[in-house]
């Protein structure tokens, strides 16, 4: 059932677009005429309406203030205007203003106004479902962005205070030999032992602190955090990992860099896991308005197919987290594999989406 409010002072145009509507059989509506602006104002205030007929010339409104005063009372309602032959200007300025269509009250006919009504609540419903998904986008992206603010203070606390404790223990412990003679040689034993625990600690927290945030992202980049990261994959995991990078590839959004970056890791984590490689090759590279990015290995690949359904092979909520992470920043996630062939992530990210829906 659609409910319609026709704002119109003349008898006999109402009676006309109420015609026009009885003509109809394959709609149903209500309608109710009000015959000044402040009515129909006060029709919205109280009751649900889906679409506005609304005549620019009223007795208590004029040109583009009733359009004004409505969407003052509700600001996503469709509005068409109803206007004679020399007031088209105003009507398409009407549209400007964020009516949904004008019809020339002269050129009005039954099925004109079903498709102008149906277009106008179709096209509001579908401005307001693209409205709501950039609103959860925004707040995904400032959820990820606050989670990245906490990484980025925990990973310094872990290199600046632990770390920096640890190597001063390291340091003392040293230390010991010059002071305990009365069991030399033990005393050299343990203080050994504790100086590989306490180096293997200095390692691990350096390593946690970069994993959280590596601070190379945020002071020189992508393209040399990358290159860290397939170092340090490399030589944990004993993975050969072969990087080319597009020259053109400068600073981008910082929320796309670490987008691009966190996929990365995930994927090389999955690799590490799951793929049982011995190559993997990364290659990022860009045109005017896009950032391509691949992800290849030699691992023993899996079935697309029945990747919902297992956590391996980089299925599961790996996936899916790599997939609502390129969706935030404008890109989509495909991965191509089959048993004993590989796989293959692809990443492609517009970098016109900030910039179009005003992120920056």
């Amino acid at each position: 059932m659609i409910k319609i409010l026709l704002i119109e002072d003349n008898p006999g145009d109402a009676r006309l677009i109420k015609e026009y509507l009885s003509d109809l059989k394959n709609i149903e509506y209500t309608l109710q005429i009000a015959d000044r602006l402040q009515m129909g104002l006060d029709i919205l205030e109280n009751e649900f309406i889906d679409v506005v007929l609304l005549d620019l010339n009223l007795p208590d409104s004029e040109g583009l203030t009733g359009v004004e005063q409505i969407f003052s009372v509700i600001p996503n309602i469709p509005i068409i205007i109803l206007t004679g032959l020399n007031d088209e200007t105003t009507a398409i300025n009407a549209v400007k203003m964020g009516a949904q269509d004008y019809l020339v009250k002269d050129k009005v006919e039954s099925e004109l106004l079903l498709r102008s009504i149906r277009y106008s609540i179709e096209r509001k419903r579908a401005e307001e479902d693209h409205q709501k998904l950039l609103e959860q986008r925004i707040r995904a992206l400032s959820i990820i962005e606050a989670q990245e603010n906490e990484r980025r203070r925990i990973s310094r606390e872990l290199h600046d205070g632990l770390g920096q404790l640890l190597s001063a223990a390291k340091l003392n412990f040293g230390m010991i030999d010059f002071m305990n003679s009365a069991n030399k040689e033990r005393t050299t034993e343990i203080v050994k032992q504790v100086d590989s625990i306490i180096s293997k600690a200095i390692v691990e927290a350096r390593r946690i602190a970069h994993d959280l945030r590596p601070t190379t992202l945020d002071d020189f980049g992508l393209i040399p955090a990358l290159r860290i990261l397939c170092q340090e994959f490399s030589k944990i995991t004993g993975i050969k990992v072969k990087f080319q990078v597009s020259p053109t590839l400068e600073r981008i959004d910082p929320k796309v860099e670490i987008a691009i970056y966190r996929i990365i890791q995930e994927s090389f984590n999955n690799i590490s896991k799951y793929a049982e490689a011995t190559d993997v090759s990364l290659d990022l590279y860009r045109s005017d308005t896009q950032v391509f990015v691949r992800v290849k290995d030699n691992g023993k690949g899996f079935d697309t197919d029945n990747i919902t359904k297992s956590k391996k092979a980089g299925g599961g909520f790996g996936l899916l987290n790599m997939k609502e992470r390129a969706e935030l920043v404008g890109g989509k996630v495909e991965i191509i594999s089959s048993p004993g062939h590989g796989t293959e992530l692809l990443l492609e990210i517009n970098l016109d989406f900030f910039s179009n829906n005003n992120h920056n």
